[in-house]
């Protein structure tokens, strides 16, 4: 009996040993790559980063399979950085929205054998053979022009920073296509602001319009200032001017400025999931367009790793390659063929609340990324 007793206890003790038994989450290693230089927009590319950090701890609360661990790099040229993000044995690399050399980016992912996912926009990243990849390959400059184009815009110039030339011409070229009409002029904003600001009467004569590519700062300068001229103009802006600061340095100017970006679920910017755990946590600081930055960086990461089943960079860029769809701050959402993901482009507006939507997502995603019909 007693010998009995003993088997019988062994046994039911393996039986809850392996019913509460959990295989202990693996450790991935992300290093982040801050642009080091102090430009105009180092707040919004910061911020980006941020939410990049603050979603790792988000999705750390419900894997089971993998913990993410921030590392952070003081290289910032992307081929020193990523030599030694290869000898801290990081299985991804995430960089901010400025890109001071893309080229060299590109070569340093395949050089190194590491995967990169960078927050930078913009086609001079979208390369087939390289191991980067993009949650915002678009710039929203095509969506934005659109939106101008519907309400009407005749005649705009474009006010434009003097930092990331590549980016800003890039963003001009898609706001002209989707406005189908180019800027009549086109000042930079840099250097002795007052002698520029004098400039904007000049600059804004005959328009109906103004486009602003500006970070986030020089972006409030710059409306405050044209509204102060010419009070109801439209102003359209990129999404460069997006951060907690706009809204508190336009104040009562700012009404209606309006930009384009992914456009979220309604889940999204309404307080629950991933914006209530920052809220709870961190505050509201940081603009759910931003937020979403962060949590579509860590989805596409995590949909990697676990078709990789393993946390080596090599098997991780190739996971990469192959992924077709995630579920992204968006609903679900595919990647292209570079492995970039494919997001619907939508509109906002600035309020003194912060950025509300214009358009929003209807019940399924567009396949071809087109905003949406207009909400009322």
């Amino acid at each position: 009996m007693t010998k009995r007793w003993i088997l019988f206890s062994a046994a039911f003790l393996c039986i809850i040993s392996l019913f509460f038994w959990r295989r202990s989450p693996e450790i991935v290693s992300v290093a982040l790559l801050f642009d080091g230089r102090d430009t105009t927009g180092a707040v919004v590319s910061r911020q980006a980063l941020q939410s990049v950090v603050l979603a790792m701890e988000h999705f750390n609360a419900f894997s089971s399979s993998w913990k993410f661990r921030p590392v952070l790099l003081s290289e910032t040229d992307p081929s020193s950085a990523l030599k030694a993000a290869a000898k801290k044995n990081v299985s991804a690399v995430v960089g901010g929205i400025s890109v001071p050399f893309p080229s060299l980016l590109s070569q340093a992912s395949n050089r190194f054998g590491i995967p990169v996912i960078s927050l930078a926009p913009g086609s001079f990243l979208a390369k087939g053979d390289d191991l980067v990849f993009r949650p915002r390959p678009e710039s929203g400059g095509r969506t934005l022009g659109a939106e101008a184009k519907r309400r009407g815009m005749t005649a705009y110039s474009a006010i434009v920073s003097g930092f990331e030339s590549g980016y800003v011409q890039e963003f001009i070229r898609d706001f002209e296509a989707g406005a189908g009409a180019p800027p009549r002029r086109t000042m930079v904003f840099s250097g002795d602001l007052n002698k520029q600001i004098d400039d904007f009467e000049r600059i804004a004569a005959g328009m109906d319009a103004m486009l602003l590519v500006l970070p986030d700062w020089l972006a409030a300068i710059a409306l405050r200032e044209l509204r102060l001229r010419k009070p109801g103009i439209a102003v359209y802006a990129s999404n460069r001017a997006v951060s907690h600061r706009t809204p508190l340095l336009t104040g009562d100017t700012g009404e209606g400025m309006v930009t384009a970006a992914a456009l979220l679920r309604d889940w999204f910017p309404g307080g629950s999931g991933f914006p209530r755990f920052v809220a709870e946590t961190y505050g509201e600081h940081i603009p759910p367009i931003t937020l979403s930055i962060g949590y579509d960086t860590v989805a596409m990461l995590g949909a990697a790793l676990d078709r990789a089943g393993t946390t080596d960079p090599g098997a991780v860029a190739r996971a990469f390659s192959g992924l077709e769809r995630i579920e992204s701050s968006a609903g679900p959402a595919a990647l292209d063929a570079g492995g970039d993901l494919s997001l619907p482009q939508g509109t906002y507006s600035l309020t003194k609340e912060g950025w509300i939507p214009i358009t929003r997502p209807s019940a399924s995603l567009p396949a071809s990324g087109a905003p949406d019909e207009a909400a009322p």
